[in-house]
Parts: C-alpha cells; sequence; structure tokens
C-alpha cells in the first residue's frame, strides 16, 4: 500500500503555506554575576541581553524563507509539484493538497549537562552549560474532505565534546573542552535541515494516513513507514516521524 501511495501521488499539485512569522520566546535562567549587583538596571538588562545567543537576533523573513525553500525542494524529490492551484472554488482532493504550517515557535534556554568518560577504569564527570534553542511547528493537511493535524520539534544545540586526562605526577584531572556554540549562522543551516525534515515528515504523514484507511488489519500506532525517494525503500520507524493531534 505504501508502493501504491507512491506511485498515485506522482504529480499530485501541493499548495504550501508558512505563517507569516515566528512566535520567539527567552527562556533562559542565567544568572547575574555578584561584580554586577550594584550596576542600574539598564547595565544588568545589557548583560543579560547580550547572553542571549540566537532568539533575539532571528530575521523571520530569512528563516522562513530558507525553510520554505528547502520544503518546497524536497518535496519535488518526492515527486510532488508545488505550486498554488487553490481559487475560492477549489477545494482539497486526493491529487490536490494542502500543507499549512499556522505557527512555528522557537525558544531559547540553557541548562546544566554533565558529560563524563571513563578513562583507565575511572569515570570522570564535568559539569557545562549548554545553551539550546527548540524549534516546535504545528502541520495542518488537506487532501480529502476532511484534514488532519501534526506536531513535531527539534532542538538545536552547542555541539560540546570533553575529554580528560590524568596527571599523575601532580595527582589532577584535567577536562579538555571542546564547544561549537550556537549562533544565528547555524540556525539558519538548522532552518535548511527543518525545511528537508519537515517535507519528508508531511509526505511520510500522508501516506501513512493511507496506509491506515485501506488496511484491514489493526492499525500500528507506534510503527510508521517512511519512504526515502533517492534510494527509493521503505522502512519503518517507532520515533521519527509526525505526532498527529487528534
Amino acid at each position: 500500500m505504501a508502493g501504491r501511495f507512491v506511485k498515485q501521488n506522482r504529480n499530485t499539485v501541493v499548495a504550501l503555506y508558512l505563517p507569516g512569522g515566528l512566535v520567539k520566546q527567552n527562556l533562559r535562567e542565567d544568572n547575574m554575576p555578584s561584580e554586577l549587583e550594584d550596576a542600574t538596571l539598564e547595565e544588568q538588562i545589557e548583560y543579560m541581553e547580550g547572553l542571549i545567543k540566537v532568539v533575539n537576533k532571528i530575521d523571520d523573513d530569512k528563516f522562513l524563507d530558507v525553510l520554505y525553500k528547502n520544503m518546497k525542494e524536497t518535496l519535488e524529490d518526492y515527486g510532488l509539484i508545488v505550486q498554488y492551484w487553490e481559487d475560492e472554488y477549489a477545494e482539497a482532493d486526493s491529487v490536490h493538497w494542502i500543507i499549512n504550517v499556522p505557527r512555528i515557535e522557537v525558544c531559547e534556554a540553557n541548562e546544566t549537562q554533565d558529560f563524563c568518560d571513563w578513562v583507565y577504569s575511572q569515570r570522570f564527570c564535568a559539569k557545562m552549560p549548554v545553551d539550546w534553542v527548540n524549534v516546535a511547528a504545528w502541520f495542518e493537511f488537506y487532501n480529502s474532505p476532511t484534514s488532519s493535524m501534526a506536531f513535531t520539534e527539534q532542538n538545536y544545540f552547542d555541539n560540546i565534546d570533553v575529554s580528560f586526562e590524568i596527571d599523575y605526577d601532580a595527582n589532577r584531572v584535567y577536562a579538555k573542552t571542546y564547544c561549537d556554540t550556537i549562533s544565528v549562522g547555524g540556525f539558519y543551516g538548522f532552518a535548511s535541515y527543518l525545511g528537508k525534515l519537515y517535507a519528508g515528515y508531511c509526505y511520510d504523514f500522508l501516506m501513512n494516513k493511507y496506509i491506515d484507511n485501506h488496511q484491514v488489519e489493526p492499525i500500528d500506532t507506534i510503527n510508521r513507514f517512511r519512504y526515502d525517494p533517492y534510494e527509493r525503500y521503505f522502512y519503518r520507524t517507532d520515533r521519527d516521524y509526525l505526532i498527529e493531534i487528534k
């Protein structure tokens, strides 16, 4: 049935819509250093705002342009045609889909994580601050008289590597750290990744709805099929897909 879905939906026309802007929120929990406790409120605010890496620096239009471009190109890799076929009389059907992303939330936060490793049968840990940005998106699908809604979220975070060395002469353990910190430029690169991911998720979501509507056996709500349009094969996953909102 998955193969039948792919064959039947070559050249299906898709109208793709993204929101006009992002919903952004700063959820960081940074501490004010002691040397700034007596500073003016303006100085304290300036310091705290300077710790924000991404969420207050995003250009919504640029992020959404990158996201749309990559979603469109990837949907076309699945054999779909992305164009605005709608008018006031048009209705979605099996060969005319509407994929609408009505809301995208971007939240920046930070936390402390333990990074641990084994050295000569001894386990060492170091606490490191980690910055991350969560991107949550909602999807509406119209490809028949009924509609469906789904959700997904992904994190863009610091790339941290920690290794440990023992200095037996000094009787000390040194933690050697590497950190590729999140940035606005890196976040736009993350938007490119999300566009490709969202396109695949959308296609697979509709494919699995087709399977659910046509199979006789009880529906498997845990394992879902995914389709790779480049290698042209199907595989199962128990977590890598859109979560349907019912």
